[in-house]
């Protein structure tokens, strides 16, 4: 999770802020994960950043089911407490530090792979894209899965998602075209928009009808009705049939 470090009502903001407690944040779950990380041919001992990593649950995940060697990076000192002690409850030898996407705190080709789930349409993606390329070795994976407009959105809606998310979103072959911006090579691309609804129903069945209620009621104590009236119509927008949600993968050429 990548903070946007405003305190405007937002769905965003509410994570950040604790309000929306939930382990996992992004649509697919740690099977989305999983295949993110098998396209990124993660295996035993690869080293692996994670940025935005948010609670921890992927890196943790990760490390567990691939053998993975990983590294979380997060803007949130929140998010990042978190991540520590979960990773320490499970056993889990993960170095979580406090970071800029922009900037990432490692040397050239440091790592096997990088990856952010759910997070770029959050950043200035060029810079971000470019930062986890930088950090990658020559011949290693830079891959993501994020939300994706599908086409022909009416600007509208976009402008008005990134007015109350701060989320700049892609087509998918407008990811596409950012990867291979950042030099990045055999870069592919899959579709996974029906996963919007079912991570939606599963959030909502997770917080249950109490939880729902007792989250708006903070909402409204928090921002008044225009923070209820902008968290509903973003929600609105993830429901509508202008979001998709997608994986991009692409490597770093090897320089052969």
């Amino acid at each position: 999770m990548m903070s946007t470090q405003n305190k405007h009502p937002s769905l965003e903001n509410l994570v950040e802020s604790g309000e929306l407690d939930l382990a996992i944040l992004h649509p697919g779950g740690m099977e989305l994960t999983l295949e993110l990380a098998q396209l990124c041919r993660i295996k035993k001992d690869t080293s692996v950043l994670d940025v935005a990593s948010g609670t921890g649950e992927s890196a943790c995940y990760l490390a567990e089911h691939t053998g993975a060697r990983v590294v979380g990076i997060d803007i949130s000192n929140r998010l990042i407490e978190k991540a520590r002690r979960k990773a320490e409850q499970r056993n889990q030898k993960i170095e979580f530090r406090q970071a800029d996407a922009h900037q990432l705190p490692f040397v050239d080709a440091a790592f096997d792979c990088a990856i952010s789930e759910c997070s770029v349409c959050l950043m200035d993606k060029e810079q971000a894209l470019a930062e986890m390329a930088r950090v990658v070795k020559a011949g290693g994976y830079v891959g993501i899965h994020d939300v994706c407009w599908q086409l022909h959105t009416p600007d509208r809606v976009k402008a008005r998602l990134a007015e109350i998310e701060g989320e700049s979103p892609e087509t998918l072959d407008g990811w596409k075209s950012l990867f291979l911006k950042a030099g990045l090579a055999d870069v592919i691309t899959v579709d996974r928009s029906s996963l919007i609804s079912t991570w939606i129903k599963e959030t909502r069945k997770e917080l249950g009808v109490m939880g729902q209620l007792k989250l708006f009621l903070k909402i409204f104590r928090k921002w008044g009705l225009r923070g209820v009236k902008d968290i509903l119509e973003s929600e609105w927008i993830f429901e509508g049939k202008h979001m998709g949600y997608g994986i991009i993968v692409g490597r770093k050429p090897s320089g052969d």
